[in-house]
C-alpha cells in the first residue's frame, strides 16, 4: 500500500479519536451491520477499523465524511446572519472552484485537506451539501490552538502542587451558508467569554466566499422570550436551569436552580423572571441556560446557551450531527 495512503489513512484515524467518542464510531459501525463494540480506541483502532478498511467493509472517505461530522457539531459558538441579497451566487460552483483556484486552494476541489495541525489558520474544506439541488455550502478553517493539561499533583510541605503543560490540539471553525440565506458561522469554544476576535478572524479568512457586506445579524431575542414565556408547555422539550431579564431601565435579575439536573420551572425563583416581564411590557429575556431533552429525535440531552451576542448560541459539548441540527432547527423554528 503506498505509503501516501497510509500516512492519510492514520491521520483521518488519529482526527476520529480526537473529534468524537468511542460511541460516535460504534453507532456508525453497527449501522453497517459490523461487529462495533472496543472497550478503547486502540482496539477501535486495530481491531474493528484497520480490517474493515482492510477487506473493503468501509471507506477511508467514509470515515473522512464521519471526522467532518463529529468536529463541525457542538463544542461552539454559532453566530446567525441572513443574507440581505440572493445567496444563490455564492453557491454557485463554478464561482467557488474560481475562488479556490484564485487563493490556491484548488486541490480542495478533489476533496478536504487532512492537514492535522496546521501552522496558521487555512482552510481545509469547502464543500456542498446535496439533494435535487445543492442545499448549502461550507467553508471549514482549522488552527492549531494551545490547550492546558494537568501533567500531574503532588504534595509538598503540606501543599498540593499542580502542574500542567500547554498541548497543541487542533480546532475548526465552519461557515455553512443555507440556499435560504441562513448563514452560521461556528467557533470553536475555548477559555474565554468573549468570541469578538475570534469571529473577526475567521470571517476575514473565509470573506471572498461569503462578503459579510452581503449579511445582517439575526436577533435571537424572539426566540429566547418565547421559549421562556412557553416553558410550561414545552415541557417535554425543554428544560431551564438559569435565566436573567432586563427591563427598561437597565435592572437585571436572575434566575437560576441548583443543580444541572433542575427544572427551573419547579422553582419559585422563576416566578420572579416572570414578575419584571409583567410589570415592564419593554423587559425582554437576555440570557437563557436550558437544556432540550432527551426524546424520540434527540438521542441524548443538549446544553445550550443563550448569551452573549443577539445573534448567538453555544452549544458546550460535542454532539451528533443529528442532535446539532435538531437544536438548530428549533431555535430557528421558536426565533420566527
Amino acid at each position: 500500500m503506498p505509503d501516501d495512503h497510509i500516512n492519510r489513512e492514520n491521520t483521518v484515524l488519529d482526527l476520529l479519536s480526537e473529534a468524537t467518542s468511542l460511541s460516535v464510531v460504534s453507532e456508525f459501525l453497527r449501522a453497517k451491520n459490523l461487529t462495533h463494540s472496543a472497550g478503547s480506541w486502540k482496539d477501535m483502532r486495530e481491531k474493528r477499523l484497520l480490517p474493515y478498511l482492510r477487506d473493503f467493509s468501509i471507506t477511508l472517505d467514509e470515515l473522512v465524511t464521519l471526522v467532518s461530522s463529529a468536529e463541525e457539531s457542538g463544542d461552539q459558538h454559532i453566530f446567525l446572519f441572513h443574507c440581505t441579497e440572493d445567496p444563490l451566487e455564492m453557491l454557485d460552483r463554478d464561482g467557488v472552484h474560481k475562488n479556490l483556484r484564485r487563493l490556491g486552494l484548488e486541490h480542495l476541489i478533489n476533496g478536504p485537506d487532512m492537514n492535522r495541525m496546521p501552522q496558521i489558520p487555512t482552510i481545509v474544506d469547502v464543500r456542498w451539501n446535496t439533494a435535487d439541488v445543492d442545499l448549502s455550502l461550507v467553508v471549514k478553517v482549522a488552527e492549531v490552538r494551545a490547550k492546558r493539561v494537568l501533567e500531574k499533583e503532588r504534595a509538598f510541605h503540606g501543599k498540593f502542587i499542580k502542574i500542567y503543560s500547554d498541548k497543541p490540539v487542533r480546532a475548526v471553525n465552519v461557515a455553512k451558508l443555507h440556499r435560504n440565506g441562513v448563514l452560521e458561522l461556528r467557533i470553536q469554544s475555548h477559555d474565554t467569554s468573549k468570541y469578538d476576535a475570534d469571529l473577526n478572524r475567521f470571517i476575514r479568512l473565509i470573506n471572498s466566499f461569503f462578503p459579510m457586506t452581503r449579511f445582517g445579524e439575526t436577533s435571537l431575542s424572539t426566540a429566547k422570550d418565547t421559549m421562556w414565556a412557553r416553558r410550561e408547555e414545552l415541557r417535554e422539550l425543554i428544560r431551564y436551569t438559569d435565566a436573567s431579564v432586563i427591563d427598561e431601565q437597565g435592572n437585571r435579575i436572575r434566575a437560576a436552580t441548583g443543580s444541572d439536573q433542575s427544572n427551573l420551572s419547579d422553582s419559585a425563583a422563576g416566578k420572579s423572571v416572570d414578575y419584571m416581564l409583567q410589570q415592564d411590557a419593554n423587559a425582554y429575556c437576555s440570557d437563557s441556560n436550558l437544556w432540550f431533552v432527551k426524546s424520540e429525535k434527540l438521542v441524548s440531552p443538549i446544553h445550550v446557551l443563550l448569551n452573549g451576542a443577539s445573534n448567538e448560541f453555544a452549544v458546550p459539548r460535542k454532539c451528533s450531527e443529528a442532535d446539532y441540527e435538531y437544536v438548530f432547527s428549533q431555535i430557528r423554528h421558536f426565533n420566527r
